[in-house]
């Protein structure tokens, strides 16, 4: 297998200098447990960020057009744009890192082994399914297991040559796409039989055990206690649950 220069690099999108402790717990983390690979900084060409370079000489930065620093839709615009993905040829796979994101361990060689196309946390667009407590768990599962699921983009690993493929075919004979952008990469590649021939997605359980978004206490009931290689949005589903697991200083 390649080496961790050119198997995968870790793209952190930041759209602003100033940091929460939450986002600079985040960072530091990803920093400390996967520091080793490449780690880009995403960011519009007009920031400067030039003293997140001092403090972490070892980053790097893309720049994309300001104009897909916004706000949500514009950021979805760029993550369903070939030129986007084409940036980052000289990896495998991107693992993209948001900032409300935290890591937990190196896993990132063997997930990429696995040779899935796209990875996220599993979950669902319905409110009730947000904060399960653990006694729920086996309704999470049930709903995860009967209803179309997301993999959620804001903490995903991305092969680039399928991802490149895709765009280019979806874009050929479909509308450009308007939604959340890890719905085109999950639910629209189930929905229309044609794409799914070139996503390759894990089943609900497996996504589990690479990231909890929402309900995090049913999906460590579901994983039998075994916290994931990392989470997503750990302060806006259940912060309470992530307190022993994650410590921020204010």
């Amino acid at each position: 297998m390649a080496d961790n220069k050119s198997l995968v690099a870790v793209v952190i999108p930041i759209y602003q200098a100033s940091l929460t402790g939450a986002e600079r717990a985040s960072l530091q983390q990803c920093m400390k447990v996967l520091g080793h690979y490449p780690v880009i900084i995403a960011k519009p060409e007009s920031l400067d960020l030039s003293a997140l370079r001092q403090e972490y000489p070892a980053l790097t930065f893309q720049s994309f057009g300001n104009q897909y620093f916004t706000g949500v839709d514009a950021y979805n615009r760029l993550m369903v744009s070939i030129d986007f993905y084409k940036t980052f040829t000289a990896y495998e796979y991107i693992l993209i890192y948001q900032l409300d994101a935290f890591v937990f361990r190196d896993e990132l060689r063997e997930w990429c082994a696995k040779g899935y196309d796209y990875i996220g946390a599993p979950s669902l667009h319905q409110p009730e399914y947000d904060i399960l407590r653990a006694e729920k768990a086996l309704d999470f599962a049930n709903a995860l297991s009967t209803q179309r699921v997301v993999l959620n983009g804001g903490l995903s690993l991305r092969k680039i040559p399928s991802f490149l493929r895709y765009l280019r075919i979806y874009n050929m004979f479909y509308p450009a796409w308007v939604g959340n952008e890890d719905m085109l990469f999950c639910q629209e590649a189930t929905r229309l039989k044609p794409m799914k021939l070139f996503m390759k997605l894990p089943e609900w359980p497996e996504a589990l055990r690479f990231s909890f978004e929402k309900s995090p206490a049913a999906s460590y009931e579901l994983t039998d206690h075994h916290l994931p290689f990392a989470c997503h949005a750990w302060e806006r589903y259940d912060p309470a649950f992530w307190t022993p697991f994650i410590a921020v200083k204010q």
